[in-house]
């Protein structure tokens, strides 16, 4: 009976291990995956400075000439036109220039007259009376007196011009944003009375770091923001960028001309403008996908023709919440699995489920 036993159990083991490996022979199927198909594009950054508006052209409105400033009719934020007075200086010594030059040309005037019909009359003497000498000292002195009119004439248009002058005209539309003298101020040639800037056009300006004015081209544009109304936006393009850096800070002024620019974006508005640059190539993946290979990155890539996994090294260009971004390893189509990586391994059989590689 004891043998019995024995051979009953020897034989119980064989038909066991039979089975068993019977059911190692067996092949499993392919695993379903879900995946993603790599698509690369370039990855915008964007960045954002504060900076204000100015006018693009403010000009500084001065008198040629000196002397005491008698009216001021404008004042810090009034509005000019095309010819509107700004200022007047006394006049009282140009008007006595004009009286002097235009009795002068009188004079002048006079003297041609008289010098004229002298050399007429000696045209109709000669040959008969005069000799040939005489008549030519009667046409110099004739023709010296007409540039003695043309002399004082000038002279006359020079003494009005100074008198036209003693009054301070705008030659733009604008408005007053600074004054340099007051009435009563004795003030000398070419120095700023008043200060308009012109309302049609208008710049952003920021003062821009400069590793930032390296790496930026001058064609990219600029949205620009009130800070006040961040609704209210304006773009614009880099228009001026300072050839040398500010000593202290190290920054660069940048001047955007801006277009279509919104009622509100007075001069000196807080503006903030935003860059959009276009990066370098990189593929979005989700956290799921990544996969550690010896402390580096890597993905799970299905071959399309033999529809089985093969582990990929990536360089990841950044990390965020939900996704990672590639930068290399991978190209546009590879398909990725992105769940269950944890259980692949090389060269395993996967089926693609419904819907995977979009």
């Amino acid at each position: 009976m004891r043998l019995l036993g024995l051979a009953a159990a020897a034989t119980t083991s064989l038909l066991v291990a039979g089975c068993q490996r019977a059911e190692d022979a067996v092949e499993l199927p392919p695993r379903p995956v879900k995946t993603v198909a790599v698509s690369f594009s370039p990855e915008d950054t964007f960045g954002s400075l504060v900076g204000d508006v100015q006018p693009r052209t403010e000009t500084n409105f001065g008198f040629r000439q000196g002397g005491e400033i008698r009216e001021r009719d404008v004042d810090v934020g009034d509005r000019v036109e095309v010819g509107a007075v700004l200022a007047r200086l006394d006049t009282e010594d140009a008007q006595d220039a004009v009286r002097k030059a235009e009795a002068n040309l009188f004079a002048a005037q006079s003297n041609f007259d008289n010098a004229d019909q002298t050399r007429s009359r000696q045209e109709q003497l000669y040959p008969r009376t005069i000799s040939r000498a005489a008549l030519d000292a009667a046409t110099a002195q004739a023709n010296a007196a007409r540039a003695g009119v043309d002399a004082a004439q000038a002279a006359v248009r020079v003494a009005q011009n100074n008198l036209d002058n003693r009054v301070l005209k705008s030659n733009a539309a604008g408005v007053v944003t600074a004054v340099g003298a007051d009435v009563g101020q004795v003030i000398g040639g070419g120095q700023m009375i008043v200060r308009v800037a012109q309302l049609v056009e208008k710049d952003a300006v920021f003062q821009v770091p400069e590793a930032t004015i390296q790496s930026a081209s001058r064609d990219v544009r600029v949205e620009a923001r009130l800070l006040s109304n961040p609704n209210s936006k304006a773009i614009g393009a880099v228009r001026e960028i300072s050839p040398v850096a500010n000593p202290v800070t190290r920054n660069f002024t940048v001047r955007v001309g801006l277009e279509a620019v919104p009622d509100d974006f007075r001069f000196g508005s807080a503006v903030r403008g935003t860059v959009q640059v276009a990066g370098d190539p990189v593929a979005r993946l989700p956290m799921t996908a990544l996969f550690n290979q010896g402390n580096q990155p890597a993905v799970w890539v299905v071959d399309p023709k033999t529809n089985t996994t093969k582990l990929v090294s990536v360089e990841v260009q950044r990390f965020e919440t939900s996704d990672f971004l590639v930068a290399k390893g991978l190209q546009d189509g590879d398909n990725v699995v992105v769940a269950g990586v944890q259980q692949l391994r090389p060269d395993m059989a996967v089926r693609l489920l419904n819907g995977a590689g979009k």
